[in-house]
């Protein structure tokens, strides 16, 4: 039987002042051995109970591509990323850590009858744009799942499905997966990209977004996302897939060189920049109403002092200036319905904030 529990819910409004973390980690001989490099966080280190997004990192001190399936593991003491095919951890091989502290994760369980999972939340329930990253977990069956994955959204059901790219193929009894589904309250931005002409070259695609542009240390990790039955993006991707920053853009590649298609379509999650020493006052900023089709009013304990409204591809679509009031209402009617990121600049903070239009 297919199994899918809550790991972590936040309230989608709720202000805390926990911040998205995010490092890269690279294998080295005195941190790895056999498939397994083992990762140095305070946020990981002797809990159990952490979960976190593994994306593979080109290029960090040095250029090493790694066309191995990761897989996160808890030993006991320490977290760790492992080769699913059980080879040993290539040296100098990279990984982007993703730790949310306020979006909302699952755990999903494969019984071995079929290559795919549905899912079953009502973050996601009936929203063909929710945006979903995903890890592999060796715990608590240890069971290895040497495979590709990615999102497929059933419309007759108005669910989500994690899929084997490998469609012939079932996904292993016992598999679990950690999936990370709303970026919450803990400063991510989430989006997706989807590959074209313009933006694609050899085995590479670039990524053109405002979270990412220009920032080395963002630290991104991703996902396949096959879309909807019809969609342009309805594209099998059998390849691991990785992240790089080209020295201006993060674009996303190939790990075996393969070339990359266009209408390829990729989930995204950037942590929000952390605040600086000085900066740690929470805005607590709050929107209503939310849903709405009109206006919205977000309210702050800071003077609020500008509002930028981004769509699910990372695009701005709406810019307002504040009037130096704790209060601004703004109006959205001419938006279309969908889903979007509101980021509020209130005092030295700045805060992400969920905003849906009807």
């Amino acid at each position: 039987m297919k199994t899918i529990f809550t790991f972590l819910g936040m309230l989608l409004f709720t202000v805390v002042s926990a911040q998205d973390e995010v490092f890269v980690h690279t294998a080295t001989a005195a941190n790895s051995s056999f498939n397994i490099t083992n990762l140095d966080h305070p946020d990981l280190n002797g809990n159990s109970s952490a979960t976190f997004i593994v994306t593979h990192n080109l290029d960090n001190g040095g250029v090493q591509y790694n066309d191995k399936v990761s897989g996160t593991w808890y030993d006991g003491s320490v977290w760790t990323v492992y080769n699913e095919d059980v080879t040993d951890i290539v040296e100098g091989s990279s990984y982007n850590i993703y730790i949310p502290q306020g979006g909302k994760m699952i755990s999903a369980e494969a019984d071995g009858t079929s290559y795919d999972i549905e899912l079953n939340d009502p973050a996601i329930n009936g929203d063909p744009n929710a945006v979903i990253v995903y890890a592999t977990y060796y715990n608590p069956n240890n069971v290895y799942n040497n495979n590709n994955y990615g999102f497929w959204y059933n419309a007759s059901t108005d669910r989500w499905h994690i899929y084997n790219e490998e469609t012939t193929t079932n996904i292993p009894n016992g598999a679990v997966f950690t999936l990370l589904i709303d970026e919450g309250t803990g400063g991510a931005t989430a989006f997706s990209h989807t590959t074209t002409a313009g933006n694609t070259s050899s085995n590479y695609t670039t990524i053109d977004h405002p979270s990412l542009n220009g920032k080395p240390d963002a630290y991104p990790v991703v996902s396949h996302n096959w879309g909807a039955t019809g969609d342009p993006s309805n594209i099998i991707m059998d390849n691991t897939i990785g992240v790089w920053y080209n020295g201006s853009n993060w674009t996303i590649y190939t790990e075996d060189i393969s070339v990359m298609p266009e209408d390829v379509k990729f989930n995204i999650y950037v942590a929000d920049e952390p605040l600086g020493v000085g900066e740690e006052t929470v805005a607590e900023i709050s929107s209503y109403p939310n849903p709405t089709n009109g206006e919205v009013t977000f309210t702050s304990k800071e003077a609020i002092s500008s509002i930028n409204i981004y769509n699910i591809l990372g695009q701005e679509v709406k810019q307002i200036s504040g009037k130096n009031s704790n209060n601004l209402t703004i109006d959205i009617s001419g938006l279309a319905a969908g889903n979007y990121i509101a980021k509020v600049q209130a005092g030295k903070a700045v805060q992400s904030v969920k905003l849906i239009k009807l």
